[in-house]
């Protein structure tokens, strides 16, 4: 016994070892990166953008060693301000970076997840371990497609597609219990409150740093940039993103009262925020996630879901049109009734039209990095910053037969949870929702790369968590 707690002991001694080295070579990295930014031009912008990053991947590996359950919400959390950050930096130093290092941050600080997931590797389902078989196949395939023409921009792109499949794995492999799950649903909700609050501020005010973004990124889809004139778009990148984040937090608020933050009024900022972006797709695929968990949940949530959701439609009629921005929003929704005169609409079937030809005679794919935000790392024309139709992206990216695979792979997903909701009906059932709107999702974009595919990976891996118990076929 002794030569066992002798080994212990010993296992216990070399795991501090490894954590004070990490931390010890943390910040000695850190020390020689501010050293190498004092070293070049524009001094302490790229010494503020360098400390911004490993400031926060050193607490993010000090969470995951001393405080592991609160890693997600670490990680969401620095998803959401890294965009406003880097914003407030520039126009601190009035100067405009098409690129800058804080937006790195937060795939650096989710990469500590491979952590976990390397030391419990062995210990994933055959169901996990072929989801993560096929997505692996698509991404090396990719990436050494891509890799050769387009450089840099093929790394980006990869940890955008990447991370969302590692909080997958590591929800799946982690033990933690379901108040650990709801800690991290309702610290979503609070940071969507968060978002929302900021959001319809910046609709009112427009603060300087916000101004100076809009003015500079030449982002014409966003409106004129003035107060009250311009589509939300709060903490993150552009109204976009930011209708996608309040969506799938209004919906995962509106169905369990517990994963809610200060109740009602919580729920009608998130909603009114989410009016203000003008995203319809976001809209929609709120309706879609509560449809989803209605169908899948208890009766009891059935008939609560029932009422709250004639509460939200009497407040749309009643309280909206009082509410600054309510022109906007009615005229945004009229344009269901008209799609075929709507020009955003028909810019998208132009271009689902010409890339499905591409596809067709790029059968094998272009690779990763031949789309998405990367491009601005690479000086090839050959690529495209945004993409319409998130299908067509997959085909575009790992050609025909990957591209195939990683749709069956979700329409896998898809049924798997429908039979699992069977059962669970907490958890299952919002997972579910999730999966039904990544795939309505992608009829407009790639929704499986970065924030959008984190969270919605994020809320997935909860029916393929070791504590949700196995359905018993008899």
């Amino acid at each position: 016994m002794e030569r066992v707690f002798g080994i212990n002991v010993g296992l216990k001694a070399v795991s501090r070892i490894f954590s004070g080295t990490i931390r010890t070579g943390g910040f000695v990295a850190l020390g020689a990166a501010i050293g190498y930014a004092g070293s070049v031009d524009s001094l302490h912008m790229k010494l503020l953008e360098t400390a911004f990053l490993l400031l926060g991947l050193l607490l993010g590996l000090h969470m995951y060693f001393k405080s592991p359950h609160n890693l997600i919400p670490y990680t969401l959390m620095i998803w959401t301000v890294s965009p406003e950050a880097r914003r407030f930096l520039d126009w601190t130093f009035k100067t405009y970076n098409d690129t800058s290092m804080i937006m790195l941050t937060p795939y650096c600080v989710s990469l500590i997840l491979l952590i976990p997931i390397l030391k419990h590797f062995k210990q994933m389902d055959s169901r996990v371990r072929l989801i993560l078989n096929i997505i692996g196949a698509a991404l090396i395939y990719g990436f050494l497609l891509g890799f050769l023409k387009y450089g840099l921009s093929s790394v980006y792109e990869l940890l955008s597609l990447l991370v969302p499949f590692l909080v997958f794995v590591y929800v799946h492999i982690s033990k933690f219990d379901r108040t650990v799950w709801d800690r991290w649903l309702r610290s979503y909700a609070c940071l969507a409150v968060l978002v929302g609050s900021y959001g319809i501020y910046q609709y009112l005010v427009l603060p300087p740093w916000d101004y100076f973004w809009m003015v500079h990124a030449e982002m014409n889809s966003v409106g004129l940039p003035e107060p009250q004139k311009f589509r939300l778009f709060s903490f993150l990148n552009s109204p976009g993103p930011a209708g996608l984040f309040l969506g799938f937090a209004l919906s995962i608020m509106i169905v369990q009262k517990k994963w809610r933050v200060l109740g009602i009024v919580g729920i009608m900022i998130v909603g009114f925020a989410l009016l203000l972006t003008l995203v319809r797709v976001s809209w929609i695929c709120s309706i879609i996630m509560i449809l989803g968990y209605f169908a899948r949940s208890h009766l009891k949530s059935k008939v609560k879901l029932l009422a709250l959701s004639v509460f939200m439609i009497l407040a749309y009629v009643f309280v909206l049109p009082a509410l600054p921005g309510a022109n906007e929003v009615s005229s945004r929704i009229s344009t269901f009734e008209s799609l075929e005169e709507d020009h955003s609409f028909n810019e998208r079937l132009v271009f689902a039209r010409n890339i499905v030809s591409d596809v067709i005679s790029h059968p094998l794919g272009r690779g990763i990095g031949s789309s998405g935000l990367g491009v601005k790392l690479t000086q090839s024309s050959d690529t495209l910053k945004v993409f319409d139709n998130g299908y067509l992206n997959l085909f575009y990216l790992f050609g025909l037969p990957l591209g195939l695979g990683v749709i069956f792979m979700l329409i896998y997903i898809f049924f798997l949870l429908f039979k699992i909701s069977k059962k669970e009906k907490i958890y299952a059932p919002i997972s579910f929702a999730a999966i039904s709107a990544t795939l309505f999702l992608l009829l407009g974009s790639n929704v499986l790369s970065g924030l959008s595919g984190y969270i919605l990976m994020l809320v997935i891996s909860f029916a393929f968590s070791h504590t949700i118990p196995k359905r018993r076929d008899t």
